[in-house]
């Protein structure tokens, strides 16, 4: 009995997130750094933003990601190691990102000249 409503419990929890959103992710890094104004402090504002960021690179937006740990540390926390460490993932992933693409123009266009 008790296993039930601890998974109905789990259950509601979840459908709650997901229709209610636990922390709406923003479009873009334009505006989640809107949105971030709306907040108090520096701190807050940073965690939001990383919270973002990874959120970006997560969903694989890894030129969003850049754009809004490079706001944080030009705007808010130079120092953090969080941001600093997105912005390292994101700039290896993208550069991944554009080196197969260019692999696969080299290929399509092999392809078309045989």
């Amino acid at each position: 009995m008790r296993k039930a409503m601890f998974v109905l419990l789990i259950f509601a929890v979840a459908v709650s997130c997901a229709t209610m959103g636990c922390v709406k992710n923003a479009a873009s890094s334009a505006e989640a750094i809107r949105q971030s104004e709306t907040m108090q402090t520096a701190g807050q504002k940073a965690d939001y933003l990383i919270g973002q960021a990874n959120a970006f690179l997560s969903s694989k937006d890894y030129s969003e990601a850049i754009k809004t740990a490079q706001y944080v540390l030009s705007d808010l926390d130079q120092d953090s190691k969080e941001a600093k460490a997105i912005l390292d993932r994101a700039r290896n992933k993208f550069s991944e990102q554009v080196n197969s693409m260019v692999e696969d123009v080299k290929k399509s266009m092999n392809t078309a000249v045989k």
